[in-house]
C-alpha cells in the first residue's frame, strides 16, 4: 500500500469548462504511515483523449501539459505531512485547452514513488 493516497477523488473546477478558460485541478493527499513524510512534489499530466471519455488504454494519447515541464513547481509542492494527517488541497490552475475530452492524471509524490495515482476525464465544451 502507498504511503500517500488520496482521501476524495480528484476534480475540475468549474464543473463545465469551456475552451477559452483557465480551470483549476484539485486533489489532496493523507498520509497512512505512523511518521511525517518531508515536502513532497506531485504530478500532473494532461492527455488529449480524441476518442472521448473515458478513452481507450490501447491507445497513444497526446500530452496537452505535464508539470514537470509545464507547470510551477511551487503549485505542485506539497508541504510536510504528519502522520496520519490530510494535507492542503491541491488546486493549480491550468489551460485553456481546445474543446474536446481529456484525461487528467494526478501522482502523489511523483519523485520518490511512495503516492498513489488516479485519473478522471473529462469533456472541455466549445465557447459560445
Amino acid at each position: 500500500m502507498p504511503d500517500l493516497l488520496f482521501p476524495n477523488p480528484i476534480v475540475a473546477d468549474p464543473a463545465i469548462i469551456h475552451d477559452n478558460e483557465e480551470f483549476q485541478v484539485q486533489w489532496a493527499a493523507v498520509n497512512t504511515t505512523k511518521k511525517s513524510i518531508e515536502s513532497f512534489h506531485d504530478r500532473l499530466v494532461i492527455r488529449s483523449v480524441p476518442e472521448g471519455c473515458p478513452g481507450s488504454s490501447d491507445q497513444e494519447h497526446p500530452v496537452v501539459f505535464d508539470s514537470d515541464v509545464d507547470g510551477d513547481e511551487a503549485d505542485f509542492t506539497e508541504p510536510d505531512l504528519p502522520a496520519g494527517s490530510v494535507g492542503p488541497l491541491m488546486q493549480p490552475f491550468v489551460g485553456p485547452f481546445a474543446a474536446g475530452s481529456y484525461e487528467l492524471r494526478v501522482t502523489l509524490d511523483n519523485d520518490m514513488g511512495r503516492g498513489d495515482e488516479t485519473f478522471i476525464c473529462i469533456d472541455i465544451q466549445k465557447s459560445n
